[in-house]
């Protein structure tokens, strides 16, 4: 199982390698200790869908559900009502220098990229969520509605986690990156 996990580890790192530069990817913002400017990107995309994953450039499992959500979710559904906020953590041993070759999974237009540098992000969302092991590998959906005022950000309407059943996570639902298209399609009214 290792062994496998460590080969779509090396394939997905050599896939987003030789991509090389791209105008789409390869670029992302260092959050703060408020989670700024994240969090008022989120405000300020109040009214359209919020599809947020959260999860970190050293991990197999969250770099396939970034490669997937890509391929499935956003090459899919082409609509201006979604917003999508791809946040780094520092998890899994991650650190700045790692973030780089990992935003060319995800090069859709509407995909904004964060490093977690102090964890404002990470740690919330592990409470939130009851997410337990070295990883975070969430993929969450906000209605229009949701705003994040101070502290810990709002609880997602939809959430899969790409960890649930590789790190025995009870009660979150495995990330399935087809079935959560047609979450994020339920959402936008089609």
């Amino acid at each position: 199982m290792k062994a496998i996990i460590a080969t779509g580890i090396a394939s997905l790192l050599v896939a987003g390698a030789a991509l090389g530069p791209s105008p789409e990817g390869g670029s992302f913002t260092t959050l703060d200790r408020e989670a700024q400017p994240f969090r008022a990107a989120f405000n300020e995309d109040a009214g359209k869908v919020r599809f947020v994953m959260y999860v970190s450039p050293t991990c197999g499992g969250c770099l396939r559900g970034a490669d997937q959500s890509q391929k499935h979710i956003l090459d899919r559904i082409d609509s201006d009502d979604l917003v999508v906020y791809v946040v780094w953590a520092p998890k899994n041993g991650a650190r700045e220098e790692h973030v780089d070759r990992v935003t060319k999974l995800v090069t859709d237009r509407r995909a904004t990229q964060y490093w977690d540098e102090y964890g404002a992000v990470a740690a919330p969302f592990d409470e939130m969520l009851s997410l337990t092991g070295p990883c975070a590998g969430t993929f969450m959906l906000y209605d229009g509605e949701a705003s994040w005022e101070a502290g810990a950000p709002p609880e997602p309407v939809y959430w899969e986690d790409a960890h649930a059943l590789e790190l025995g996570r009870d009660g979150a639902p495995q990330f399935d990156p087809e079935g959560f298209a047609e979450k994020v399609l339920e959402l936008l009214g089609g």
